[in-house]
């Protein structure tokens, strides 16, 4: 390694790592890497995505002191903000290949568990057919200035309806 020059060590790194994601294709078959690669990506776009717009807001609430350093706060805005959504392509397409590069194919399970589950649809009781019913009163309804059933003698909203 030390005898090879840095483009030489470069193109090396490249092949043994095109070689590995070959093999892991091979393993889950052509159909089953492609799937995998769009979950994937679409995965990493979706948090990243997040994350920059929630650092867009920062920069945004902060980019006003700016011009006590005599610099214009859009120009200053403008750049910084490319240089966050460079940084975030960068550490989008990182993510997602340390992802296909970790991911194994698990074999012998008497239950297989699908890697991305699919949602349940939602069902709606519209009460048709439901077991629980609403709380029934047992007596008759004691009335706000009627006397209190519990014998004080007193009005019901005087003493116990509070």
């Amino acid at each position: 390694m030390k005898d090879l020059g840095r483009e030489a060590l470069r193109d090396e790194v490249l092949k043994k790592l095109r070689d590995l994601y070959q093999k892991k294709e091979e393993e889950f078959t052509p159909p089953l890497m492609r799937n995998l690669e769009k979950m994937v990506l679409l995965r990493m776009i979706d948090t990243h995505w997040k994350d920059h717009l929630l650092s867009m807001d920062y920069l945004k609430e902060g980019i006003g002191l700016r011009g006590y350093g005599q610099k214009d706060p859009l120009a200053e805005y403008k750049r910084e903000g490319y240089e966050m959504f460079s940084e975030m392509i960068a550490r989008m397409k990182t993510d997602a290949l340390g992802h296909l590069f970790r991911v194994q194919v698990v074999r012998g399970e008497k239950n297989p568990v699908a890697p991305f589950p699919r949602p349940q649809p939602i069902r709606l009781n519209r009460g048709e057919d439901s077991s629980a019913r609403p709380a029934q009163r047992e007596g008759k309804k004691v009335g706000r200035n009627e006397v209190c059933p519990c014998g004080s003698g007193k009005k019901y909203k005087k003493c116990c309806g509070k």
